[in-house]
């Protein structure tokens, strides 16, 4: 029996178990900004409507969850409200963690009471109006918070269900991998069929065969989510790769094969796509005369090729075939450069990739402070143009857009969610005067009857 404060008893195989869970939903993930605190939050969440920095949810009594009580704690979890009553920013994907069963959140605060308490408030978040003003967040949860736990469906074998619960609720993987519909919560009628985690393109991991993952075996899939790695299939970059690095590697074999259980009946939902996105790969010659036109904006370096050469060929080879022992991983037939879109590449070049040493994998070093605009979309261009789709491609004016943190498409966003937050708050407050006028008028022809009846 452990005691870390007056009335907080914790048992040690509580404590166990919200250890796991909290590697289940990848909680140091989001709340960790300096490795050497974790748990201390100031973690920034890009988001198409400004930046949001997650919470302290260490012990400490000032700035972490050291007051919470049990209740509290449930109703921040499960339903996005602080102690001092609040409405939390769902960045936390309280839409998701809202199916949880109350043992399971109250785990993982015994677990949490454990950790070192660090005195660290999160920065300020940075939105612009209306998103700045937290009493708005209530029209979002009218439209996207939906009530209820998680439900075990009795048709199904116990393994399907604990995978639902892991994708649905706890792992929250709909939060990145759900496309948003026009109030911005998770689309229902698209699950699984791709989205966003900030500039990050989240592939679509339903059952379809050419947009999803529909032409994975199951094993192949249990390596993917264990390792981050499926040679002549996909390497986790970005987001994903830290989820594997602190979530998904630390996981039960059983619960990994639970995932794919359940992910294989997702229905397919189709893309963009001609082929899988592990489907391609490109005659060396062909693609080298495409990089090689490529110029680099504001810089003496000549070319793509050049770039790639220098930087990038030490580890993934002249030919992209990447290291024999899958150390260093091969260009070719990987998902990063099959896609549609530009926004992985160009943020794997910019930011690396933090593997972790899962599995023997090995990061990639950041590119973002050694080239400018023009090189980072050469580069670019030359890698998708020779080792992946030839017919992506992006600009130096879309390199600093990203680097910016935004992209074209979520400039859009912004402006229509904007607008749509603008006109809601404009019909409640027109709504609120109407109300409050019959109002008046009523108690107006309530005062008239009265006087008309000889009452004072």
């Amino acid at each position: 029996m452990a005691s870390l404060a007056p009335g907080t008893p914790l048992r040690a195989n509580e404590i166990q178990k919200g250890e796991y869970l909290a590697r289940a939903a990848d909680c140091v993930g989001c709340h960790t900004s300096n490795p050497s605190r974790p748990f201390a939050g100031g973690y920034r969440v890009p988001t198409p409507f400004g930046d949001v920095y997650s919470t302290n949810i260490t012990p400490d009594l000032d700035t972490g969850i050291g007051r919470y009580s049990a209740d509290e704690f449930v109703r921040a979890v499960q339903k996005g409200v602080r102690r001092d009553g609040a409405d939390l920013y769902p960045a936390m994907p309280y839409d998701s963690f809202v199916g949880m069963n109350r043992e399971d959140v109250l785990a993982i605060r015994a677990y949490l009471l454990t950790t070192a308490p660090i005195s660290q408030p999160p920065p300020p978040n940075i939105l612009p109006f209306p998103f700045n003003q937290r009493w708005t967040l209530w029209l979002w949860k009218l439209a996207n918070l939906h009530a209820g736990g998680f439900g075990p469906d009795p048709s199904r074998t116990g393994a399907w269900n604990r995978g639902a619960y892991l994708v649905e609720v706890l792992g929250h993987c709909g939060a990145c991998h759900t496309p948003r519909n026009t109030t911005f919560g998770m689309d229902e009628d698209r699950k699984l069929a791709g989205g966003s985690a900030g500039i990050w393109q989240a592939f679509n991991i339903s059952g379809d065969k050419i947009a999803g993952i529909g032409g994975w075996s199951d094993e192949e899939l249990f390596r993917f989510l264990k390792t981050g790695a499926m040679p002549g299939k996909a390497y986790a970059g970005g987001p994903m790769a830290e989820t594997v690095m602190n979530s998904l590697q630390y996981l039960s074999d059983d619960d990994i094969h639970a995932i794919v259980a359940y992910l294989r009946t997702v229905p397919a939902q189709s893309g963009d796509e001609k082929r899988p996105r592990f489907a391609w790969t490109n005659p060396p010659a062909a693609a080298r005369d495409a990089g090689t036109k490529t110029s680099v904006e504001g810089s003496g370096v000549a070319v793509g090729d050049d770039l790639y050469r220098s930087l990038c060929s030490g580890c993934h080879g002249l030919n992209g075939g990447g290291s024999a022992d899958g150390t260093y991983p091969s260009l070719t037939n990987n998902s990063t450069l099959g896609v549609t879109s530009p926004e992985n590449v160009v943020m794997t070049i910019l930011e690396g990739v933090k593997a972790g040493g899962v599995a023997g994998r090995k990061s990639m070093a950041a590119f973002d402070g050694w080239l400018d605009d023009g090189q980072v979309a050469a580069l670019a261009n030359y890698v998708t143009a020779r080792f992946g789709n030839p017919q992506v491609s992006v600009t130096a004016a879309d390199v600093r857009q990203m680097r910016a943190g935004s992209t074209t498409e979520q400039t859009v966003l912004v402006l229509a969610a904007q607008a749509l937050v603008a006109g809601g708050i404009v019909f409640a407050l027109g709504l609120a005067l109407l109300l409050a006028r019959r109002l008046r008028l009523r108690m107006h022809q309530r005062h008239l009857t009265f006087v008309s009846r000889g009452r004072p």
